[in-house]
């Protein structure tokens, strides 16, 4: 069994909602690292990778290794046994590393809403008559501290 791999031979990528992804995990060993040997259409071995889509999740798969550089279009399904322990903690650990990430977004898109609505506060108070300002702007400056206030915590919790 070879050690263990980081490079992006051992971690595919791929791309879902505009998003770049790649295993979570680095492959125990490389994709090459198999038998009985399984040859692409190119005459080339196939490499072994584990499927982190949602309806194949934990699935081994054979894919022609250059397919990304201009290899052939070879895709298998492995055959080999798949434990279903190793199929939960893979769909636990699925759940753990993507939740997170959906989080993050979600939270830039409130961070960026709360930014914008404060920018229109900010317009809103620059725009009132003079007479009006006396007692409006403080109504105005406590909506803008609250929304700094949202803003602050939603860029904390980012980190």
């Amino acid at each position: 069994m070879a050690s263990s791999m980081s490079s992006n031979s051992s971690r595919p990528s791929w791309s879902v909602d505009g998003e770049r992804r790649q295993s979570p995990i680095p492959y125990r060993r490389g994709p090459l690292d198999y038998e009985p040997t399984v040859f692409c259409h190119c005459g080339n071995k196939a490499a072994l990778w584990i499927s982190w889509s949602n309806d194949n999740l934990g699935r081994r798969y054979l894919k022609c290794y250059k397919a990304r550089t201009g290899g052939c279009n070879f895709m298998g399904w492995y055959k080999g046994p798949v434990d279903g322990f190793v199929h939960s903690l893979l769909v636990d650990l699925h759940d753990t590393v993507w939740t997170p990430k959906h989080e993050k977004t979600e939270l830039k898109a409130a961070l960026v809403d709360a930014v914008l609505k404060l920018e229109q506060q900010r317009k809103q108070i620059r725009s009132l008559s003079k007479s009006q300002k006396s007692g409006m702007k403080r109504v105005w400056m406590f909506g803008l501290i609250v929304s700094s206030v949202i803003a602050a915590g939603v860029f904390v919790h980012l980190g």
